[in-house]
């Protein structure tokens, strides 16, 4: 079924949706069967990540500010099914800061959403402030029935005193009518009675306190009441939640406090009949070009196998890439911001692993004709395809880890900045090459920004070489500083190696590295700094320091020699490429009978061979050539496939070279 057009609908009512889809977007009846059969393809695949009981009905209409809080409430809920404290390490303090500021996050936006609901339906402001008070006394009500009341009371005590004018004022419009004179008196009478015994320290503040709130419950409208509940529920589970883990989480994390966190949470969103689909809205539908959708149809009647693995792959993306471009940029976001959006990377993380195991797995493609060139392309394409989504796995995991031990928020907000921009590039990226596979033109004309793994590849070898550039010169000039102990500029020098190094550990590329690689260069960036921040013995440091851009110059030498080692290789199979790209046209346009054939059949085979080593697409079709020829059958198609592929190889390899 379409996302916006449940099958539960009557059929008229279903009709009538389809003809709004096909107003607004030009949707004709034969897009909208792609999309319905690209959804039912998908369904395990986008599966809701969380959901209520099948007859729950959401107890909410849903407003984008609404829409908002239940996205933030369900990943964070979905991020907390699948914490584990074994997977903690040094990050325990920080991930209590983690919890914090994410209930925090969702407390402000129960608060703004709380507010749009009374906005829309034009409640007088006396009314808003009187909700935010019963809010705030439900959550007094709660913190005083702990242990260490004392700081509680205080705090609580100096609230209503800073809030006794405008307590009044709106005890005072309560008041007015003859009809309410009775209330605002029993509001008053209890106001000072819960104001003495806070005060005091003596009677029974908790009992006042419930009786204030009950009273003022009474005084809303029944309407008002029945709309506001919900979310006044929502502030005070979640403020609640947020008080009762103060104390545990003043070391880090406290396992029993956050399986509370998410016992109450979930209780809450089963409460609530919310649910979390992988596909919001119209998505799918909007973000599907005209000319992807013609793809897809032509796919659907030539290779409908094909036309499966295919639509499966690119309703994920577009699921995943909806997921990722929700998220703000955390260089400009507040700090409590910043570790708010920790818990959404974890969620992507298991999504990239979900993505590699389900959808992208080699073995969707033994479902496809066997020998044929489509389950060649993708069988190759999978197998490709997974390697990157695992690095992307790899790469969150590993720098979340180390971004959160060094307890940097600045550093943070640059991690997190540049693992959205990688998981969009390599997200977009995949899409292009899968759409690549069947029409290059189009991904030229969808995709034109997107850049391969060679242009990535080849961006982090000229950042590398530009640090290169700069460190070579300056180690030998440390050194010359050092050996004439001229302390201050050695002292401004290593300032400056640093700072290129802290630049490059900042910047896109540096995630492009491997995980292991990226350790090892943190790890003597950390060295680096942990020697020049604050020594106690400066000379000692120093020396300290120039051995340690030393090492980062060793480190990167031998880096760069590795990846330019490649670069004779792709030369040599560039040549190899061209070669038995040549070999096969001319041994097309020879006859079955022509003297020559078998001559020039086992040059291309001699040829093509060592092509196998890093291309075994190369060896597998040729080897379906071999098999033709030697069986007396047609193997003109088997050789136009093999001459297709050499083709498109020596394309790559050009654009490896630049």
């Amino acid at each position: 079924m379409l996302w916006g057009m449940p099958s539960s609908l009557p059929p008229t009512q279903r009709l009538d949706k389809a003809r709004e889809l096909i107003r607004e977007k030009g949707l004709s009846r034969r897009d909208l069967e792609l999309l319905e059969e690209i959804l039912r393809l998908g369904a395990v695949d986008l599966a809701p990540m969380l959901d209520t009981a099948p007859d729950a009905a959401p107890l909410l209409e849903e407003r984008p500010a609404l829409g908002r809080l239940r996205r933030a409430f369900g990943l964070f809920l979905a991020f907390l099914d699948q914490f584990s404290d074994k997977r903690l390490g040094e990050v325990r303090l920080a991930m209590g800061q983690v919890l914090q500021h994410a209930l925090g996050n969702l407390g402000t936006l129960a608060q703004a959403a709380h507010h749009d609901l009374l906005s829309e339906h034009r409640e007088p402001d006396w009314v808003v402030r009187l909700l935010d008070l019963i809010a705030a006394l439900r959550t007094m009500a709660t913190s005083l029935g702990s242990e260490g009341e004392a700081d509680l009371k205080d705090h609580w005590t100096e609230f209503l005193q800073e809030g006794r004018e405008d307590f009044r004022t709106l005890f005072r419009i309560i008041g007015e009518g003859e009809d309410n004179a009775e209330i605002a008196a029993r509001l008053n009478q209890q106001m000072k009675a819960l104001n003495r015994a806070l005060r005091t320290g003596q009677g029974r503040p908790l009992e006042h306190l419930r009786r204030l709130e009950a009273l003022l419950e009474g005084v809303l409208p029944e309407d008002t009441r029945r709309r506001a509940e919900p979310l006044l529920l929502i502030q005070h589970v979640i403020a609640s939640l947020r008080m009762s883990l103060v104390r545990p989480l003043d070391r880090g994390i406290h396992w029993p406090a956050v399986e509370h966190v998410r016992g109450s949470l979930q209780w809450l969103w089963n409460h609530l009949g919310w649910t979390l689909p992988r596909v919001e809205g119209r998505q799918l539908q909007d973000r599907l070009p005209a000319e992807v959708r013609d793809l897809l149809k032509e796919l659907r009647n030539s290779h409908p196998p094909v036309f499966k693995v295919v639509a499966r792959a690119l309703a994920s993306h577009l699921a995943l890439l909806g997921l990722v471009e929700r998220m703000e940029p955390a260089v400009n976001a507040s700090i409590p911001e910043r570790f708010a959006a920790v818990p959404t990377f974890y969620v992507i993380e298991t999504e990239l692993g979900r993505l590699a195991e389900r959808v992208y797995h080699p073995r969707v493609a033994e479902h496809l004709p066997k020998g044929s060139e489509e389950a060649l392309l993708l069988g190759a394409f999978l197998r490709q395809a997974v390697l990157s989504l695992l690095q992307d796995q790899a790469t969150i995991r590993g720098l979340l880890q180390q971004t959160l031990a060094q307890n940097d928020v600045d550093h943070l907000a640059v991690s997190l900045d540049n693992l959205k921009a990688l998981l969009l590039s390599h997200q977009r990226q995949l899409m292009a090459d899968l759409v690549g596979l069947f029409s290059p033109e189009l991904r030229k004309k969808l995709f034109p920004d997107s850049a391969s793994l060679t242009e990535e590849g080849d961006r982090l070898r000229q950042r590398l070489h530009r640090l290169w550039e700069y460190l070579d010169p300056a180690q030998q000039q440390l050194q010359l500083h050092l050996e004439l102990q001229d302390w201050p500029r050695l002292a401004l020098a290593l300032g400056q190696a640093q700072n290129q190094v802290a630049a490059f550990r900042r910047s896109p590329e540096f995630l492009l590295i491997r995980s292991q690689d990226r350790q090892e260069f943190d790890r003597l960036t950390q060295q680096l700094m942990r020697a020049l921040d604050d020594p106690e013995n400066v000379e000692t440091s120093l020396r300290e320091g120039c051995d340690l851009v030393g090492e980062l110059l060793r480190f990167l030498d031998v880096f760069l020699l590795r990846i330019n080692a490649r670069i004779p290789l792709i030369r040599l199979d560039l040549t190899t490429a061209l070669e038995a790209r040549k070999l096969a046209t001319q041994l097309s346009s020879l006859g079955r009978d022509a003297a020559e054939r078998t001559r020039a059949a086992h040059r291309l085979i001699q040829t093509t061979k060592p092509l196998g080593v890093r291309d075994p697409q190369a060896l597998s079709l040729l080897k379906r050539w071999v098999r033709a020829e030697r069986s007396g059958r047609d193997s003109q198609a088997a050789l136009l496939s093999l001459g297709t592929h050499l083709e498109r190889l020596a394309g790559r390899l050009e654009a490896a070279l630049g």
